[in-house]
């Protein structure tokens, strides 16, 4: 029942959490990028993803679950105006799995660092998903590093959900399909069909285990606690704080009208019906408040009306569209 109730509540902060997994990676590849480390605190190492490229330094930073790799097919589209890179967060792929520092303002410290070491006084910054509130920070408490900002249909509302987990944690995952998980072909389908296109081939490898000897999918490979963490760990950012020029890539996000819409509600103990009576409250108030930012002079907000939470894969034409003509003002 706590997982039910859960996974209800969990609708009014929509944020696509769905581990996904692209197809093998062809034997003989060429290489897309060279791959660096960067050290961001102590014992705390970043994989990196170079890129190349001419021009200013362009950052990517993907959402909860993924690798820098998730961007592999879309970061090089930049190459001829940017020097790209695409960062793996701590806890994740690569990168060193710490059992601390899950928190936005660390998680975007981390950001900070990779620009520092990559010796980069300013870059242009570009979040998916979870990434938006460590992006923000970072936006926020460091202006100066900070050129322009793209978000790609990012989390707004992290502070509530964390709220939400700290009443409600978070119930163990649910059991994927036998077929799905029988094969590295059967991953990448099943993935394909969730989030509504193929994602890059590296990053099967580098976000997923597999059984050496069937082939069968293991579990992902990531720190145990890390998603758990980052989403207990989100603090309130202020987007209206953000000075640089920002483009707002988003999906129309329904919520429901009242406390007692929420699948689920009655059956909730008193406590916590009057608990997600104040969170859809603050809910809507939030949404309100986003629309006013994305309003303002230096924003540009596009609702994209097709796509799906991976807009750069099941929108790729109209994002790119939009990010050239961006990053080119």
């Amino acid at each position: 029942m706590r997982r039910l109730l859960l996974l209800c509540c969990l609708l009014l902060f929509a944020c696509a959490m769905t581990k996904s997994t692209p197809p093998p990676v062809p034997a003989g590849s060429k290489a897309l990028h060279e791959v660096k480390r960067v050290r961001v605190a102590e014992g705390v190492e970043l994989e990196v993803l170079d890129f190349g490229g001419q021009g200013p330094a362009l950052v990517f930073l993907a959402g909860l679950g993924n690798t820098g790799h998730v961007f592999d097919t879309f970061a090089p589209e930049f190459t001829s105006t940017h020097h790209v890179y695409s960062v793996t967060r701590r806890g994740f792929g690569a990168s060193s799995w710490p059992e601390q520092g899950y928190d936005t303002a660390t998680l975007g410290g981390d950001v900070a660092g990779v620009l520092e070491g990559l010796g980069l006084a300013k870059a242009v910054l570009v979040g998916h998903s979870a990434a938006g509130p460590e992006l923000t920070w970072l936006a926020t408490q460091h202006p100066e590093r900070v050129e322009k900002v793209v978000y790609l249909d990012v989390r707004t509302d992290g502070d509530l959900l964390a709220e939400l987990l700290a009443v409600l944690p978070m119930p163990p995952p649910s059991e994927p399909a036998p077929e799905d998980v029988a094969s590295r072909a059967a991953v990448a389908a099943a993935s394909a069909r969730a989030i509504g296109g193929a994602l890059p081939e590296h990053e099967l490898d580098e976000a997923s285990e597999f059984d050496p000897k069937t082939g069968r999918y293991l579990r992902d490979h990531e720190w145990p606690g890390a998603e758990e963490r980052i989403m207990q760990g989100f603090s309130k950012v202020d987007f209206a704080a953000v000075r640089a020029p920002v483009l707002f890539l988003y999906l129309e996000q329904p919520r429901p009208e009242r406390a007692e819409d929420i699948p689920g509600f009655s059956q909730m103990p008193a406590p916590m019906q009057e608990k997600m009576r104040s969170l859809l409250t603050r809910t809507l108030e939030r949404d309100a408040e986003l629309r006013r930012v994305m309003g303002t002079p230096g924003w540009r907000s596009v609702k994209l009306e097709h796509a799906r939470h991976y807009v750069w894969l099941t929108d790729r034409d109209e994002v790119l569209r939009e990010m050239k003509t961006f990053l080119g003002t």
